[in-house]
């Protein structure tokens, strides 16, 4: 389904181009933050497997 055929089902819905607009951008911010977040957490992900590599974290306890 593209976007057109998703305005026009919500355009159906009784939606306004006003609301229907806000709803699109809306979404594109939700999708800019989990985009961020997956980022971020690649990032610690890279981060401990330095670690790792350096001897400087392990699963053994001390």
């Amino acid at each position: 389904m593209d976007r057109k055929d998703e305005y026009e089902i919500l355009r159906r819905g009784g939606f306004a181009e006003k609301e229907m607009l806000q709803l699109s951008r809306l979404r594109a911010l939700h999708q800019e933050k989990e985009r961020q977040q997956a980022a971020i957490a690649h990032r610690r992900l890279e981060f401990i497997r330095w670690l790792v590599a350096r001897g400087k974290l392990t699963d053994q306890i001390a």
